[in-house]
């Protein structure tokens, strides 16, 4: 499981100090490149490859809202591929308290059509990710 720590600032919030939807979208996304990195592969070594991964679904549930100042740890991991899809599960974890969970598929591109196998070249940095989430 790869953890990202945020901390919920002014530009993460709306008139009333509560941490605005989009933020959570943002911080999955970060989640996601930094634990890329983790693996071994740097998003942009990926695009310079010619793939990328955009979103092809999104699932967030909030449970409760974040506020100006809270610290959060995102908590994110790959299962692994399934088909095309490869999926990642999140939590954003305040203190003891799971306050949302997300669930984001991506699929693999290039030049604009969908990847059925990863190339090679990317295959063991997608299995030490899939390993570290266990």
């Amino acid at each position: 499981m790869f953890t990202l720590i945020k901390r919920v600032l002014p530009q993460h919030t709306d008139y009333a100090g509560v941490m605005w939807h989009g933020a959570y979208v943002q911080w999955l996304e970060e989640a996601r490149v930094e634990a890329l990195q983790a693996a071994g592969l740097g998003y942009a070594a990926m695009t310079a490859m010619g793939v990328d991964m955009p979103v092809v679904s999104l699932h967030l549930d909030y449970r409760q809202p974040l506020q100006h100042g809270d610290e959060v740890c995102v908590e994110s991991r790959c299962p692994g591929q399934q088909g095309v899809r490869w999926p990642w599960i999140s939590r954003f974890v305040c203190g003891d308290a799971v306050v949302a969970e997300a669930s984001v598929n991506l699929v693999m591109v290039r030049e604009g059509r969908v990847l059925r196998r990863v190339p090679a070249q990317l295959q063991e940095v997608m299995d030490r990710l899939v390993r570290q989430s266990l």
